[in-house]
């Protein structure tokens, strides 16, 4: 009966635990990318549970502010305004870099109607945050549709598990069950 209490005071512990933010960085994915567009997309381009859309990976951007690996869309087709971003499951926690080449407002935006708008000036590089949970898709957008030139770089996410009920909900279930647990021991050690 001891092991049971024990599985069950454990248990409900660690359902409390948080999922770690998994961060990308392109790094590993443009190790050999060019530093100028060349026309060919890496899109649709899925790393973990995240799949970006309508850009192209560079690394050491030509002109660019950033010069790690990125993924990156400028003036028009085969490349996107905006770029997207879904998920596979639900994320909470979103953010990312924006690196433009030209002086523009960009709007990050999810599915659930949150968003944030920011001017930014020639290669210059800004972080955007979305704070809904459950997000499954992204967009990233400049205000002009004539020619655009900007990146993104370390998108961030916390992965939202619908197999673990919120804290609050679990707290009378444990309660119950640690008691009844806890009722049985005594009933037989008496």
């Amino acid at each position: 009966m001891n092991k049971l209490v024990a599985f069950i005071a454990s248990t409900f512990f660690l359902i409390n635990v948080p999922v770690p933010a998994v961060t990308i960085d392109f790094e590993a994915q443009g190790a050999s990318a060019p530093s100028a567009f060349t026309g060919t997309l890496n899109s649709p381009l899925t790393i973990g549970i995240a799949t970006f859309r309508g850009g192209q990976l560079l690394k050491n951007e030509a002109g660019g502010a950033d010069l790690s690996a990125v993924y990156a869309t400028s003036g028009g087709s085969p490349y996107l305004d905006p770029l997207t971003v879904t998920f596979s499951q639900p994320v909470s926690g979103f953010s990312l870099v924006v690196t433009d080449n030209v002086p523009d407002t960009y709007t990050v935006a999810d599915n659930l109607g949150g968003s944030q708008s920011l001017a930014l000036n020639a290669n210059a590089t800004q972080i955007f945050n979305l704070t809904d949970a459950a997000i499954t898709s992204v967009s990233i957008s400049s205000s002009t549709n004539v020619f655009w030139d900007f990146a993104i770089d370390n998108v961030i996410y916390s992965p939202v598990s619908a197999a673990v009920p919120e804290p609050a909900t679990l707290a009378p279930l444990g309660g119950v069950l640690l008691g009844g647990a806890l009722l049985l021991l005594r009933r037989r050690h008496e």
